[in-house]
C-alpha cells in the first residue's frame, strides 16, 4: 500500500492510528506494505481504514514507486470484434497483478503509431502491447528503441530484439487453400490485408505454399491485397466476380472482411456454397451463423492475449528472460457448408 492516500478532509493517519489503537509508524508501515508488519496489526489498519474512509490513492503510491501501474494496449482499430477476446483475457492477468490496461486505436498509421509511444512514456505506463502498420519503418523502429518500456508486438515478427506474440496465419491459410484444391478448385481469388504487416504476408505465403504442393500456379489476377475495410471487401469481390472468368472459390483471408464480401455476393445474386466456395481467414460469429455455415481458419485469441500479458509482465518485472522471445499460437480450419467440391 502507499504511503499516501486520497481522504475525506477530516480523517487522518493519526486518526487511523488511533482508531486501530496503534501507532501513526504502524499505519505508516502497514500503507507502505513493510515486511515487518504483522497479519493482525495489518488487518486492525486496514479495517480501521475502512470504517473512516481512508482509501489508498494509486497515484501516490505510483510517483513514489517510480510505476504508474499502467499497460498500454494500442491496436489498428476498434472494430474487429473477435479482438476483444484478446484484450478480456489481457486485462483479466493484468488486473491480478494489480495494472490497469489502457486502450488506444494506431489507424494503421506509422505517424499515430509513434505519437502513442511518446504519450505513454509521457504517462510513463509501465508496458506497452501493441501492433505495427510497417516493421520496417525506419522512424517507428527509432521510438521503439527509445522506449524506455518494453514493448510486446501483437501478431508482428521482423523486430527480433522484441517479445512476440503470433498465430500461425501461414498454416491456416495453407490448410485453406490446400482444402479448396482438393475440392478441385483451381481458380481461387484471395482477399488479404496490407502485406506490411505478419499476418497478410504468412496468408499469402501459405496460399502460394498451398499452389506450389499441388503443382499449381495461382492466378495472379485472382489476388486482391490491401483489403482493410468492410467496403474494400465489397470492392474487391465484386471486381473479381465481374471478371470474364470468375473465380469459382474466394478465401477471404483478410481479417473480419467477411460481411463486406457476402454483401457484394448477395448484391451480385451469387449463392454461396453453390455458385462460389467460400473460406474465411477468420472464424465469427458471422461465419457459424451464416446459411449455409462458413468454413474458416480459427485460433485461440483468448490464449494470444493471456500469453501477451504473461510475457510483458515478466518483462516488466525484470526476470531474466532471453532478448526477444516469440510464442506463435496454432491455427485450425473448421470445415463447414461453404465450401463445396467444383462441379465442371
Amino acid at each position: 500500500m502507499p504511503s499516501h492516500a486520497r481522504r475525506s478532509p477530516t480523517v487522518k493517519v493519526k486518526d487511523v492510528a488511533r482508531e486501530a489503537g496503534v501507532a501513526v509508524g504502524t499505519v505508516s508501515r502497514v500503507l507502505n506494505d513493510h515486511p515487518a508488519v504483522t497479519a493482525e496489526l495489518r488487518e486492525r489498519v486496514e479495517k480501521a481504514m475502512a470504517h473512516l474512509g481512508y482509501e489508498v490513492d494509486v497515484t501516490a503510491q505510483s510517483m513514489r514507486a517510480g510505476r504508474s501501474r499502467l499497460v498500454a494496449c494500442a491496436i489498428r482499430d476498434f472494430d474487429i470484434p473477435r479482438f476483444a477476446l484478446f484484450i478480456k483475457e489481457a486485462e483479466a492477468v493484468l488486473r491480478e497483478a494489480g495494472y490497469t490496461l489502457l486502450l488506444a486505436s494506431t489507424t494503421n498509421r506509422p505517424d499515430v503509431e509513434i505519437a502513442l509511444l511518446r504519450a505513454f512514456r509521457r504517462r510513463r505506463v509501465d508496458g506497452v502491447m501493441m501492433t505495427l502498420s510497417d516493421e520496417q519503418h525506419p522512424d517507428v523502429r527509432a521510438a521503439l528503441s527509445e522506449s524506455p518500456m518494453p514493448v510486446l508486438l501483437i501478431d508482428r515478427d521482423r523486430i527480433e530484439a522484441l517479445d512476440r506474440v503470433t498465430a500461425d496465419h501461414r498454416e491456416g491459410a495453407r490448410l485453406a487453400t490446400s482444402h479448396l484444391l482438393d475440392l478441385r478448385h483451381r481458380r481461387i481469388a484471395m482477399l488479404v490485408g496490407d502485406l506490411n504487416a505478419f499476418p497478410s504476408r504468412s496468408r499469402l505465403e501459405g496460399f502460394r505454399a498451398a499452389h506450389a504442393a499441388a503443382g499449381i500456379a495461382p492466378d495472379p489476377r485472382l489476388l486482391r491485397d490491401d483489403v482493410l475495410s468492410s467496403e474494400d471487401a465489397y470492392r474487391a469481390t465484386a471486381s473479381l466476380m465481374s471478371l470474364a472468368e470468375r473465380p469459382t472459390a474466394l478465401f477471404v483471408a483478410a481479417m473480419d472482411m467477411l460481411g463486406g464480401c457476402l454483401r457484394a455476393l448477395r448484391t451480385m445474386g451469387v449463392a454461396v456454397g453453390d455458385g462460389i466456395s467460400v473460406v474465411a481467414g477468420s472464424d465469427s460469429d458471422l461465419a457459424e451463423l451464416h446459411t449455409p455455415p462458413i468454413t474458416a481458419i480459427a485460433w485461440d485469441l483468448a490464449a494470444m492475449g493471456r500469453h501477451a500479458a504473461t510475457m510483458l509482465l515478466e518483462r516488466m518485472r525484470g526476470d531474466e528472460i532471453e532478448r526477444g522471445r516469440g510464442l506463435t499460437v496454432p491455427t485450425q480450419l473448421i470445415i463447414r457448408g461453404s465450401s463445396r467440391p467444383f462441379a465442371n
